[in-house]
């Protein structure tokens, strides 16, 4: 893709307010590829807790840009820098169309891998497996695409519908802060992944949310929010780590900062500088 103009500042303020419209992301208790595949277990997007203004200076690093039309809080996202190519940073390339990782799993279930597509289960990758490699076998069943891979030790079946291609990772805290209108706070990381997530979801194509990572507690307190589904032919969704600071008290936890992992189609795959082709 090619890299394109900041949106006009008329767009944007439509496209922030529809992106607060939709935090309430409606999504199904499990996944399912039509009884193919086991359903996932894992914690659904709802509505989002209420925010606080928080003041903060975050540096955006280099990200990938996306062409202007539709428009969707997901085009603000990563639409504010200039593209992955520029940057000296990805000189020596990390990025390969066949290599996938698992998404859209929830952190507390598992992919099964097939011997066979809907077969006997030979394999279980976790949430965030990568380094998954097919082998250029694909098989189309009931309307899913199921590719051949090797993954957990064995050459198996997994569907298409939970692996993907990771692109560039980006600094995306300033353009989340920005579609939310401010720095969100909330009682509990979940809930705060949950905020974020809802900020960048699709209606339409419904994005399906999930926590990829569980949330941990600390002094830097961190979740991991998977995003798959938006209205892009490019850009299929977005991995988000979030780092978040808690309250002296502990009852609360406000954003630090959001790191965006771009998920491109397998189909197309991902160049050489991270971008979705």
């Amino acid at each position: 893709m090619e890299p394109k103009d900041r949106l006009p500042i008329g767009v944007s303020l439509l496209a922030l307010a529809v992106a607060i419209a939709a935090l309430v992301v409606a999504v199904s208790d499990s996944d399912s590829d039509d009884a193919v595949e086991e359903p996932e277990t894992s914690v659904t997007a709802s509505a989002p807790a209420t925010t606080q203004a928080f003041q903060t200076t975050t540096t955006v690093h280099t990200v990938q840009t996306l062409a202007p039309a539709p428009t969707t809080a997901a085009t603000q996202l990563i639409v504010t820098a200039t593209t992955a190519a520029e940057s000296d940073e990805m000189a020596d390339s990390e990025f390969s169309d066949n290599v996938l990782a698992v998404v859209g799993i929830g952190y507390d279930s598992t992919l099964n891998v097939r011997e066979t597509p809907g077969g006997q289960i030979v394999g279980k990758l976790d949430s965030d497996a990568a380094g998954i490699v097919p082998t250029g076998t694909t098989r189309a069943v009931t309307g899913a695409i199921w590719y051949e891979v090797h993954a957990a030790g064995v050459v198996g079946w997994v569907s298409g519908e939970y692996v993907t291609p990771l692109g560039v990772t980006i600094d995306a805290t300033t353009q989340i802060v920005a579609l939310l209108g401010e720095t969100p706070s909330a009682d509990n990381m979940t809930a705060l992944g949950r905020i974020v997530a809802g900020a960048v979801a699709s209606e339409e194509p419904e994005s399906r949310v999930r926590i990829s990572g569980a949330p941990t507690v600390g002094d830097v307190s961190e979740i991991t929010m998977d995003v798959v589904g938006q209205p892009d032919d490019s850009i299929r969704g977005f991995r988000l780590h979030l780092f978040a600071t808690p309250s002296d008290g502990g009852g609360s936890f406000t954003l630090r900062n959001v790191e965006s992992t771009v998920m491109c189609y397998t189909e197309r795959g991902v160049s050489a500088e991270g971008l979705c082709n």
